[in-house]
């Protein structure tokens, strides 16, 4: 962005001197304009987005404690699954806590959804190396519930998938498009024209008074 901005005064500066020609509101204009442009052009979303994930254990006989944890490896939209992992940060009794979970599979043709930087559907399992499971579903999908467990020995439910929350982890971030410098410098050459067509019918208008 520093570079676009030295490029544009570049051009300006370089395109006619004649400041008492040239409108301040114009310039003003202009470089607003042309700073605008090159912040949205040199913005666009990353790839992965991480997230956080609890549930409350509401099965009957449950402890009524919350799973934590967290999720990476997401985009904004469909997700297959692919490439996602979770880790576990707490359960009621202490027991799956750990990362190293890595998706297994999906009832539906989508793992997970992604809308406006928040999930909107989950139906997803992940399995860790000492094969426990951790199920994550929402409210509506007719695969998954939500579960930590390890088929035998304990288990932390959801069945109804009504306690499940998912809050993004960090602020989506951003990273640098491939096509801002060209388009802000487009920007900056246009600037410029119009700039060398407004100094032209200038000096016409005082060459003739």
């Amino acid at each position: 962005m520093i570079l676009c901005t030295k490029l544009c005064k570049y051009f300006f500066d370089s395109h006619g001197q004649d400041q008492y020609l040239y409108p301040p509101i114009i310039a003003k204009t202009l470089a607003v304009s042309g700073f605008a442009a090159s912040v949205f052009l040199s913005a666009a979303p990353a790839h992965a987005i991480s997230f956080n994930f609890q549930f409350q254990d509401t099965r009957p006989g449950g402890t009524n404690g919350l799973v934590k944890g967290t999720l990476s490896g997401l985009v904004e939209g469909n997700n297959s699954g692919t490439g996602i992992t979770a880790t576990v940060i707490s359960s009621p009794g202490g027991k799956g806590v750990g990362s190293g979970y890595n998706f297994s599979s999906t009832g539906n043709g989508n793992a997970f959804n992604v809308t406006s930087g928040n999930i909107t559907f989950a139906d997803a399992s992940f399995i860790n190396s000492a094969d426990t499971f951790l199920f994550l579903g929402t409210s509506g999908n007719d695969s998954y519930y939500n579960d930590l467990t390890d088929m035998s020995t304990f288990s932390y439910a959801d069945y109804t998938n009504t306690t499940t929350q998912f809050t993004a982890a960090t602020p989506v971030p951003f990273e640098s498009s491939p096509i801002a410098l060209p388009a802000s410098l487009a920007v900056c050459f246009g600037a410029a024209k119009l700039r060398r067509n407004h100094l032209a019918k200038k000096r016409m208008v005082s060459v003739e008074a």
